[in-house]
């Protein structure tokens, strides 16, 4: 799952939202700096990454890049799903897309001096209507260079260019969609069944 699928999940607190979508910025020491309920938020955010990563169905989506695309498959199908929900929004949503992306846009330029060790990012997503933009291909190509340039950062001398991937990716759309449209409801449950047993 990447932002969008990320924030959709989250609760419709502006701790929860934050928490879930910097999860992949802030690491050990750095989290427990934060508030107890956006450490709540990041914990959802891992705790989808490992349902999302185990599940059968999108081990199935990442076979169907994965002879080309390797090790880097995961991250692309995390990227394109989020272009799959983004298309399909009216599906899972009442609230249109671009009314819940302005929403979570004020949420976070109000509350960005909670989290000021990955303010930089938040503001690079904001500025760039980044959430939106996962409807287009263009959009997704966009994102799929940013993580390539985050992957190179850490890894120098790797020269990847995922949004290379993106004619792999529309060749299989129809059946991209299909496993996301079969997945995402078990992912919904999964949250779901977080939230009752964190009701207690």
């Amino acid at each position: 799952m990447n932002y969008l699928a990320h924030l959709y999940l989250a609760d419709p607190t502006p701790d929860s939202l934050l928490g879930n979508l910097i999860a992949d910025f802030v690491k050990g020491r750095d989290v427990a700096t934060l508030s107890e309920a956006i450490q709540s938020g990041i914990l959802m955010h891992r705790q989808v990454d490992r349902f999302t990563d185990c599940h059968p169905v999108v081990q199935r989506s990442i076979c169907r890049i994965s002879k080309k695309w390797g090790w880097f498959s995961g991250i692309l199908i995390d990227v394109y799903y989020d272009h799959i929900l983004a298309l399909n929004w009216e599906r899972w949503s009442a609230e249109p897309l671009r009314s819940f992306v302005d929403r979570v846009h004020v949420c976070l330029h109000k509350n960005i001096d909670l989290v000021p060790a990955v303010g930089e990012p938040l503001l690079r997503l904001i500025a760039s209507d980044r959430l939106f933009s996962y409807r287009s291909s263009e959009g997704i190509a966009e994102a799929l260079m940013y993580l390539s340039r985050r992957i190179e950062e850490r890894m120098p001398g790797k020269n990847i260019q995922l949004q290379d991937a993106m004619p792999d990716l529309r060749d299989c759309h129809g059946e991209l969609t299909g496993d996301f449209q079969e997945f995402f409801p078990t992912m919904i449950a999964f949250v779901e069944e977080l939230r009752a047993k964190a009701g207690g």
